[in-house]
Parts: C-alpha cells; sequence; structure tokens
C-alpha cells in the first residue's frame, strides 16, 4: 500500500507540478470558448453584405411595405442592433454567430405577362450571383384565406425561388412579414377604419409564454414556482459542466499516455520493476492521475461558481447534482486513463499508439457529437439508450440531469452501477494488457493480438 502512495503522489506532482499543466489549464477554456465566440465575432466583424431580391407583386400594394421593413431591418443591422424576436431564440443565434446578418433589398419586376421565359432569365442571374432571390405574390392572396394552387399545381399562395429556398433565413422573414401584412389587408376589408388600428394592435400584441421551471415544495413545506429559464442559460449549464468534464479528461488521459510511454522507452519502467509489482506500479498511476483529474475539475467548477455567484444566479445552479458529477468524472477519468495506459504499454512509439488509440478517440468525442439532441429531448430514446453507454455515460448523463429534466431515479442508478461496471472491466483489462506489455519490445501489437494478452494476461513474445 505505502509503495502504491507513493507512485501516486508522484503521478499526481509530476502532473500539476508543471508549468505545462497551468498553461494547459488557462488554454484549453479558451479554446472551448473559441469553438463559441469566434464565429460570433467574425460575424461581427464581416461587413454585410446586401441581398437583393427581387419581386414580382401582382397585388401591387405589398411590395412597398416589404421596402419599409427591410429598409428598417437594414438600419438596426448596421447600428449593431439584434433584431426584433418574440423568443430568445434569435438571442442564441446572436451568441452563437449563426444569426442572418445580410442587408436585404428589394427590386421591383413588372408582374404583368409574368412567364416561365422571365423565371428563367431570373433564375440565371441567381446563377451568375447578381440576384439572390425572386419572389413572385399572385393577386389572388388579398382574396383567399389560405393557400391557393401555384402555377405548378401546388397548394402555395407565394412562390421563392433560389438557390437555397428550402433553408433560407430570408424566406422566413419575408413569409413572417407577407403573413402579418395580408393579416391587416384582410382586415382592413372586413372592419371600419377606426377600429382597424386597436383590433391589429391587440392581434399582434406577443403572447410571451414564458419558461417557467418545475413547482417544488421548500424545507417549509411551501409550494415554490420554479427559476425563469431562457434558451441561453438552459444551454449554459449543461455545456459548460460537459466542456468541464471533457477538459478534465483530456488533460489527464494524454499525460498518463505519455509518462508511460517515456517510462517504458527509456527503461525506466524495468527499474521501477525492481522495487514494485505492475499491479502497484498501475495503481499508483491511476490513483495520482485521477487525483490530478479531480483537481483539475475541482479549479474549473470553483471558477465557474464564483462567476456564476458574481452574477448573482447561484439560485439556478442545481447543487444537488454536484455528488453526481462528481461520481461520474471520477468513473469517466479512471476507465479511459486505464485504456490510454494500457496501450502506451503495449507499443514503442507515439504514433503507434495513437494508431490504436483511433476507435478510443471517437468513443471518447460520441458525446459532443450527440450534445444538442440530449438537450432538447433529455429523456427521449436517443439521450436514454445512449447514457447507459459506459464510455458516453458520464458526458451524456451530465447533461441530461444539468438540462433542467426530470431523470428517473433508476436510470440515474442505472447508468452509475453500468458506468461502475465498464470502468471495473476497463481497469482489469488494461492491467492485463499493462502486465503483459510494460516489459515488451518490438513491433506494436495489433488488435487481435491485444485481446489476445487482455485475455490471457502474458506477453506475447
Amino acid at each position: 500500500m505505502r509503495k502504491t502512495l507513493v507512485i501516486a503522489w508522484r503521478e499526481y506532482r509530476a502532473m500539476v507540478g508543471t508549468r505545462a499543466f497551468l498553461i494547459g489549464m488557462a488554454v484549453m477554456p479558451l479554446l472551448m470558448l473559441g469553438t463559441l465566440c469566434v464565429p460570433a465575432v467574425l460575424s461581427g466583424l464581416q461587413q454585410p453584405a446586401v441581398r437583393r431580391i427581387a419581386v414580382i407583386d401582382q397585388t401591387g400594394v405589398l411590395l412597398q411595405p416589404l421596402q419599409q421593413a427591410a429598409e428598417q431591418r437594414n438600419q438596426q443591422l448596421s447600428e449593431g442592433q439584434p433584431e426584433l424576436s418574440q423568443s430568445g431564440h434569435h438571442d442564441m443565434l446572436a451568441v452563437l454567430g449563426m444569426q442572418d446578418r445580410h442587408l436585404y433589398e428589394f427590386e421591383e419586376l413588372p408582374a404583368d405577362d409574368f412567364d416561365d421565359s422571365d423565371r428563367l432569365l431570373l433564375s440565371e442571374r441567381i446563377r451568375s450571383g447578381t440576384l439572390h432571390a425572386f419572389l413572385e405574390i399572385p393577386g389572388s392572396v388579398l382574396r383567399s384565406a389560405g393557400p391557393v394552387a401555384g402555377t405548378d399545381g401546388t397548394a402555395e399562395s407565394l412562390m421563392w425561388v433560389s438557390e437555397d429556398a428550402a433553408l433560407s433565413d430570408t424566406r422566413r422573414w419575408c413569409e413572417q412579414l407577407v403573413d402579418g401584412l395580408l393579416l391587416q389587408r384582410r382586415l382592413a376589408d372586413s372592419l371600419p377604419p377606426a377600429l382597424l388600428p386597436a383590433v391589429i394592435s391587440q392581434l399582434s400584441a406577443p403572447t410571451g409564454i414564458g419558461p417557467v421551471g418545475l413547482y417544488y415544495r421548500d424545507e417549509n413545506g411551501r409550494i415554490q414556482r420554479g427559476t425563469r429559464q431562457t434558451s441561453l442559460t438552459a444551454l449554459a449549464l449543461p455545456i459548460g459542466v460537459m466542456a468541464m468534464m471533457f477538459m478534465a479528461i483530456l488533460l489527464s488521459v494524454q499525460p498518463m499516455l505519455e509518462s508511460v510511454l517515456e517510462e517504458k522507452t527509456l527503461r525506466i519502467s524495468e527499474v521501477l520493476l525492481g522495487s514494485a509489482s505492475a499491479t502497484q506500479l498501475m495503481t499508483g498511476k491511476l490513483v495520482g492521475n485521477a487525483a490530478g483529474a479531480m483537481t483539475i475539475f475541482g479549479l474549473y467548477a470553483t471558477a465557474a461558481a464564483v462567476a456564476v455567484w458574481m452574477q448573482g444566479a447561484a439560485d439556478s445552479i442545481p447543487w444537488s447534482l454536484l455528488p453526481w458529477l462528481l461520481m461520474f468524472q471520477l468513473l469517466a477519468v479512471l476507465l479511459f486513463s486505464s485504456v490510454f495506459m494500457s496501450v502506451a504499454a503495449c507499443v514503442s512509439q507515439m504514433r503507434e499508439a495513437q494508431c490504436l488509440l483511433m476507435p478510443v478517440w471517437l468513443v471518447l468525442t460520441l458525446p459532443l457529437l450527440l450534445w444538442f439532441t440530449v438537450i432538447r429531448e433529455p429523456n427521449g430514446t436517443l439521450a436514454t439508450v445512449a447514457s447507459f453507454l459506459p464510455p458516453a455515460t458520464p458526458l451524456l448523463m451530465a447533461v441530461r440531469m444539468c438540462s433542467g429534466a426530470v431523470i428517473p431515479l433508476w436510470q440515474s442508478v442505472l447508468s452509475l452501477l453500468l458506468l461502475l461496471a465498464g470502468t471495473g472491466f476497463g481497469i482489469i483489462t488494461a492491467s492485463r494488457l499493462y502486465r503483459a506489455g510494460i516489459l515488451r519490445q518490438g513491433q506494436a501489437p495489433g488488435f487481435s493480438e491485444l485481446l489476445l494478452l487482455a485475455w490471457r494476461g502474458e506477453a506475447g513474445g
């Protein structure tokens, strides 16, 4: 036991007591935040381009309001103001740098005798880049209360033609604006002019459905309302926790890989095995590495908690989840560290280790590919099933728990038990590979030979 603790203390000091550790601690959050902030910063620095839209208005009354609305929107964007929205969706898009910042300019075209030859000419202008899209507004939209059959037989009142017609933000903006203008026109035809402004004002007033968390009973037995949520806060907590856990894993497994590989290539491991057994050596390394990873997680969590407290949002943090997060973090570090250690013990060069670890990296980054779906549907089938897979359990269960949804207790317990079993299996398998490979020299083993070494637990030659 004493030898194990000495090895663990040595590994811990080697991991956290270096200048590279401090630099990595400072740089890693900047890299993670940069993936979110750089697009927003670049979009803000970029000069908004003008999108010219040709309008064929057969009603004769909708083009001018469209032009006025476009001028107002262009002025807001030029002054750096965000688009007005009744929800926080556009706020989230602005933070992520995904908000459409193009300026809109409408071009009027004669609506008389407009046919397919004119549509082809406009399409050629779109292909050449001189035109972004053209919008065809039939005169029947003022008389019909719903979609009418278009020229191609489809039930659409208006026709938008562009290269990205289905996913165009400009099309959605025009569609919402035209719907509002048509509502005003239809009301004007059926209401007295004196009542029209008041009716339009009442109908246009936003509903304002506020997102509020679940009600609960406090320690005094009184029923309390949940905290008000926004799209930004609903994303910030699960993303922040996942990022902290991922950084702690990333900053711990790579030093473990390099440490074991260095000891093997320099024959230091042979000297160490003269004083301690392979099991003691591996256990000490795992304990020291896990302690270093928990130190990283603790420092990041403390900094995040201080930032949240300074913003006055400490009440919105579910502090009761902290024990769960600590257990998931510890088991994740033990699982992946043991895998990286065993692979390093079986190879002699870093490039050989990277080839063998490619599947491990893919599994480790799997939660980063699923996090958005998991946040949107924390209790969906994909989120539930994926969170039961031990390699993905720590990050995905952390995202599910921090999303604000009520996760059944049996799912949390089952995922923890499966992670415990997976970690135990991984450590046992890694110990066999470590004992068999730490003194091994020569060509790196393939996957089939690694499985054979793990099964037998002895050197293959």
